[in-house]
């Protein structure tokens, strides 16, 4: 009986131990699995974040690419922007100017015209029929019915009507290798007036000149407000407003071609006398082509020529 029940706990004993065997050769499987299994997720984990690094990085390059792109577009869209705009300031350089807002200046409130004007004497003065040699000077202001239909050259505004022959003149002068350009062209009647009390105010503070002495000095170089050519819009002050001018390139040059394009310079200094204006080697005025050499060939300011003309018949 001992004996058997030996033999029976021996068995029980051996099933005991063969199962825990078991168990724990299931758990060591169990746990070799969960490792493999750890590292398998680990390494698509791994993989998975350098897929999406990839995608990132692709989608970043795919935004640069994309915006250089657009820079690039819209670099070709300004350039053919500016061309046609440059093209088209050309094509208008090269046709008559337009006016501007196709409306003339008319630089007096009267609607009748008048051809009559007395000067500081009393005398009646009869301006020419050519509009080209309208006179205004000290003695004389500007007709009342005078128009101007205006048109741009570089920032400042001339007559339409000189337009073609001022840009021939610098078209000219630039094949020489001269630059004109134009520092100042047509003033209404209140520009002129700003002009002058400028003027008279810096001989004020500068040169401790009265108001009186002021006004008389700038006068000698600046026309009354209603009496100075710039309101007709065919005269154009040129490059450096200064006396240095005379001794310029650019001042000989004018001097031996201005006459070709119908420009004269209008106050000289061998004239002062006839016309109230110091020298002005910078101030052309537009007479025409035929008036302007015949004026050069006479010797004469635009007073005398006037006055010539009428004793010729002319009117």
């Amino acid at each position: 009986m001992k004996f058997l029940l030996k033999r029976a706990d021996a068995k029980l004993t051996g099933i005991y131990m063969k199962d825990s065997l078991e168990v724990a050769e299931d758990m060591e499987r169990t746990e070799r699995l969960d490792r493999a299994g750890k590292s398998r997720s680990t390494k698509g984990q791994s993989v998975s974040r350098r897929r999406e690094s990839y995608n990132r990085e692709k989608a970043r390059s795919g935004v640069g690419k994309a915006a250089t792109a657009v820079i690039a577009a819209a670099a070709i869209c300004l350039t053919a922007v500016m061309l046609v705009i440059y093209n088209t300031g050309v094509s208008m350089k090269e046709m008559n100017a337009t006016p501007t807002g196709g409306m003339p200046i008319n630089l007096s409130a009267s609607s009748e015209p008048q051809a009559v004007y007395a000067d500081t004497e009393g005398q009646d003065f009869v301006q020419l029929s050519d509009p080209f040699l309208v006179l205004v000077n000290d003695q004389v202001a500007l007709p009342s019915d005078w128009q101007v239909t205006p048109a741009f050259i570089g920032e400042e505004t001339v007559d339409n009507r000189i337009y073609d022959q001022l840009k021939a003149m610098f078209d000219a002068a630039g094949q020489d290798n001269i630059w004109l350009w134009v520092a100042s062209g047509y003033r209404s009647v209140d520009e002129q007036e700003g002009v002058l009390q400028r003027e008279i105010r810096l001989h004020m503070d500068n040169d401790g000149m009265s108001e009186e002495e002021a006004r008389e000095l700038s006068l000698r170089t600046i026309a009354r407000p209603g009496h100075s050519e710039h309101h007709t819009g065919l005269v154009v002050d040129l490059n450096d407003v200064s006396d240095g001018f005379e001794e310029t390139e650019a001042y000989r040059w004018l001097s031996e071609n201005a006459a070709e394009y119908g420009f004269v310079q209008r106050y000289r200094s061998d004239k002062v006398e006839i016309t109230g204006i110091d020298n002005e080697s910078w101030h052309y005025r537009y007479v025409g082509r035929e008036n302007a050499l015949e004026m050069q060939r006479l010797d004469m300011c635009l007073e005398e020529y006037v006055e010539y003309l009428k004793g010729q018949g002319v009117r």
